[in-house]
């Protein structure tokens, strides 16, 4: 049995945010529907422009059953409202108000099922200033802060964070109301702003708002910023990425044992108590010296080499791997981060694993992503009680495909 047997979902999401969300539910073994509109969720129809790419749909919607209809017919919205009745959640990650025109928002589904949990993602939430506005990952990464230090460029995240993180957190929001649910017998509606939970991750801006009253101090003890010591052009010698023979190498030395089994192992071991190196804030005076010093001996180096002699030592370390390295870890292949699941046009198709590990329980692998609209006939007639005359009429009206 499966943590969330027997919790029934209905996904009415599009893009990432809403859809990590609903993943992580069926991962753990709850029944999800995911809605889309008859031409598809957007990001289905983005991977449908590359012959075969649609098989990545599966990395954010494995373990759905798939309904396709149009929810601005009424006839589709009754779909999808006798689905709530017999639904204990319902995610969304549309504009605030574009379900309310259906009779989809949350006042009208829980008189349909009063202990409903329903969760709304959103760019700026639903309530607060504005929050009709849009917003796609970059925008939420933007308002977040996460790009202060980046100023000067011009270029993209190099991932999702806002959207990723922000449906990680609906989904713990979820399990979290289900949890005070079951101890009430009350449903309620969540409200994820992807701006708040960017901020909510922004370790830099948070240090920044609690230093402010003694900042004058910390930076002239430190000789800059301290949001400049780990996130600027310079490097510092205790965290960091160094050069090696054949790519980069992630080392950490914040303590004196680990700083000191570092100087010895490149062969300086009198850094170690070197004036301009034997602490961390002389250290950070004195970066570019003491990085040289470091990448003297990393360039000389393979990645393999490098991490091999510091492991000896228990320093922390890890290659910068690429994306074909990561997706052939040794670590990450004992763990099942790499998995498979039966697509039923593509055959076997590789999905990431579950990450979280239970002693009584596992993440569910069954289903790859749904074809567009391929269960919809069955939750129709065998779910919700539609004659088959009736859906048939939804079928060739195009309510329903």
């Amino acid at each position: 049995m499966q943590i969330l047997d027997g919790l029934k979902v209905i996904d009415l999401t599009q893009f990432i945010s809403g859809s990590r969300c609903t993943q992580i539910l069926g991962d753990m073994g709850a029944e999800v529907v995911k809605i889309e509109p008859p031409q598809g969720d957007t990001l289905r129809t983005i991977f449908k422009l590359m012959p075969g790419a649609e098989r990545c749909y599966s990395v954010f919607n494995r373990n759905k059953f798939g309904l396709a209809l149009n929810w601005r017919d009424p006839r589709g919205s009754e779909v999808i409202r006798r689905l709530a009745a017999r639904s204990d959640i319902f995610v969304h990650n549309l504009l605030p108000g574009s379900l309310e025109k259906s009779g989809l928002g949350y006042d009208d589904i829980r008189k349909l099922r009063d202990d409903i949990i329903y969760t709304h993602i959103s760019g700026f939430g639903a309530t607060g200033v504005h929050p009709e506005r849009a917003a796609f990952d970059i925008i939420a990464q933007a308002v977040g802060g996460q790009f202060w230090n980046d100023q000067d460029t011009f270029l993209l995240p190099d991932n999702y964070w806002g959207d990723l993180t922000a449906g990680a957190y609906a989904a713990i929001a979820t399990l979290l109301a289900i949890i005070q649910r079951m101890r009430t017998g009350r449903g309620q509606y969540i409200d994820i702003s992807m701006q708040d939970v960017m901020y909510f991750c922004n370790y830099r801006a948070m240090m920044d708002k609690a230093l402010e009253p003694i900042m004058t101090d910390v930076e002239q003890r430190l000789g800059r910023n301290p949001k400049d010591v780990l996130n600027s052009p310079d490097r510092m010698p205790f965290y960091g990425f160094f050069k090696s023979r054949d790519g980069k190498v992630a080392i950490v030395s914040l303590t004196a044992r680990q700083w000191k089994d570092l100087t010895e192992i490149i062969g300086r071991p009198g850094m170690a108590t070197d004036p301009k190196f034997n602490n961390l804030i002389v250290q950070i005076h004195n970066h570019d010296e003491a990085v040289r010093l470091i990448e003297e001996w990393t360039a000389s180096h393979t990645s393999h080499e490098i991490i091999s002699r510091l492991e000896a030592k228990k320093i922390p370390c890890g290659i910068a791997y690429t994306s074909e390295q990561v997706n052939r870890d040794e670590n990450l292949g004992a763990r099942e981060m790499f998995r498979k699941v039966p697509h039923t046009q593509f055959g076997e198709i590789d999905v990431p694993g579950f990450p979280f590990k239970f002693s009584e329980a596992e993440g569910v692998m069954e289903m790859a992503a749904p074809a567009l609209g391929e269960h919809s006939r069955m939750i129709l007639e065998e779910w919700l009680g539609y004659k088959p005359s009736e859906a048939d009429i939804l079928f060739k009206d195009g309510v329903i495909i």
